[in-house]
């Protein structure tokens, strides 16, 4: 087992490194690794930290890293920014949400094993050499491969959530065990989870929604000059479903959606079709009165059973938040 001791860094010059933290040796012989980017600003401030693909479909939030590495001026820059693009590197090889080599989410995981699955290996080694070591934590997150989503979760802190300027923000009676914001939250980190994007279908705009977002976070932890934007009328949802099918086959959506949209009650959704007998195995439908649209899909896609096939809010329970 490497140590974490071996950390290696490259200076890049003019502000920026890169951490190279070793995790295993595969049976390929292959070195696996966590790369972090380090922008080290001209004055104090806070340690702001940025990761994205810890489910390794999940694109949009390596986009929004490269080009926050790309373009972030270490002139203006007050305390530090890391940015992890790619926290599970042979999920991202695989395009798939779960470790590939114990199929396992990482996401559930933290603070992981030094000795335990790999999946857990990473996880730990994700804890304590990059969340550790920050004081801000915005984790990116996609629909993924199929689905398409827009909103944030608000965690400790309401308005670095409000920051990223979503329409959507949901805060949960509980948090999931052994995620990132989970274990950030105990150790003292203040931090959010973005979803934005997926589906491969306007990648442009949400990169850009993104960078636009985490430069206004960056304003609200004080590691940038300048005012917070606000964003007027954000809803805040208390009450989601996962609507996952029971059964397999193709995803028939019976219209196009957008994350925002406010359907009625008992509103289809998508029909489940077995591809031999052409039959509709089941037929999706909204499950509250009044019903928030935050992930869809909205071309004809394969789905197995428990899939991610929609995510849907609770109007009555959600609120507007204070301008």
């Amino acid at each position: 087992m490497t140590p974490f001791h071996s950390v290696s860094s490259i200076d890049l010059g003019s502000g920026r490194s890169r951490r190279v933290v070793p995790i295993a040796t595969m049976a390929s012989g292959f070195e696996l690794a966590l790369t972090i980017h380090v922008i080290q600003g001209q004055r104090p401030g806070p340690t702001v930290g940025v990761s994205a693909m810890v489910h390794g479909d999940e694109l949009d939030g390596f986009l929004i890293a490269r080009e926050l590495q790309r373009t972030l001026d270490t002139a203006s820059l007050k305390g530090s920014v890391w940015i992890l693009g790619v926290a599970n590197p042979l999920a991202m090889e695989g395009n798939s949400r779960n470790t590939p080599i114990d199929m396992l989410d990482m996401n559930r995981l933290f603070p992981g094993a030094p000795d335990g699955w790999l999946s857990e290996q990473q996880a730990n080694a994700m804890a304590h050499e990059f969340i550790d070591r920050i004081e801000y934590l915005i984790d990116i997150h996609a629909g993924g491969t199929f689905p398409w989503v827009d909103y944030c979760y608000v965690v400790n802190d309401d308005g670095l959530s409000r920051a990223f300027l979503p329409a959507l923000l949901y805060k949960p009676a509980a948090g999931y065990p052994g995620t990132t914001a989970t274990y950030a939250e105990q150790r003292g980190v203040r931090c959010m989870v973005v979803e934005i994007g997926g589906g491969y279908r306007e990648q442009d705009r949400h990169v850009a929604a993104g960078v636009r977002g985490v430069l206004n976070q960056l304003r609200y932890a004080g590691a940038l000059d300048g005012e917070v934007e606000r964003r007027a009328g954000q809803v805040l949802m208390h009450e989601m479903k996962v609507m996952r099918p029971r059964h397999g086959g193709i995803c028939l959506p019976r219209r196009m959606l957008a994350p925002g949209e406010v359907l009625p009650a008992a509103t289809p959704l998508a029909d489940i079709v077995n591809p031999y007998t052409l039959d509709v195995l089941e037929t999706m439908v909204t499950p509250y009165e009044q019903n928030i649209v935050v992930l869809c899909r909205n071309y004809a896609t394969r789905i197995h059973p428990g899939d991610y096939g929609f995510m849907i809010g609770n109007a009555a329970t959600a609120t507007i938040c204070p301008d």
